[in-house]
């Protein structure tokens, strides 16, 4: 079930970025069109976080953590995953996916649920991070 409830949200996500951005951009000013971002950013953080965490869930060792189970080598996938993440978004981007998997254990009941809402209210404090400090000297 929430498997599909993920999915939805990611599709939903990108439908609304798509009409937002692709379908209704000449028609929207800057200002809405950053206005704008909650209605697709939230449902495809969440959805992402979701996937991720239902299929790490799977993968993980239950009795160590999720970062040490992540970067242990077991899972062939999974480390490479890891490295590809560190690699391509650098050390803030790292920190900002591997802060809930590391808050929260593997195998407790849930866990995806947790993923998901954790990753998705540290990526809107970083996104309000973002247009506090970054937007208005752009």
């Amino acid at each position: 079930m929430n498997r599909i409830i993920y999915t939805l949200a990611i599709i939903i996500g990108i439908g609304i970025f798509i009409f937002y951005y692709m379908i209704n951009f000449d028609e929207m000013s800057e200002t809405e069109l950053v206005n704008k971002v909650l209605y697709w950013y939230v449902p495809l953080i969440f959805g992402i976080f979701g996937m991720a965490a239902l299929k790490l869930d799977k993968r993980l060792d239950k009795n160590s953590g999720a970062i040490s189970s992540l970067f242990s080598g077991k899972d062939k996938a999974l480390t490479a995953w890891s490295i590809v993440i560190l690699i391509v978004t650098g050390f803030i981007g790292a920190l900002l996916l591997f802060v809930p998997l590391a808050l929260i254990k593997p195998g407790t009941k849930s866990y995806d649920v947790y993923i998901a809402i954790t990753g998705t209210l540290i990526w809107l404090f970083a996104l309000w991070l973002f247009f506090v400090g970054l937007w208005p000297s752009l």
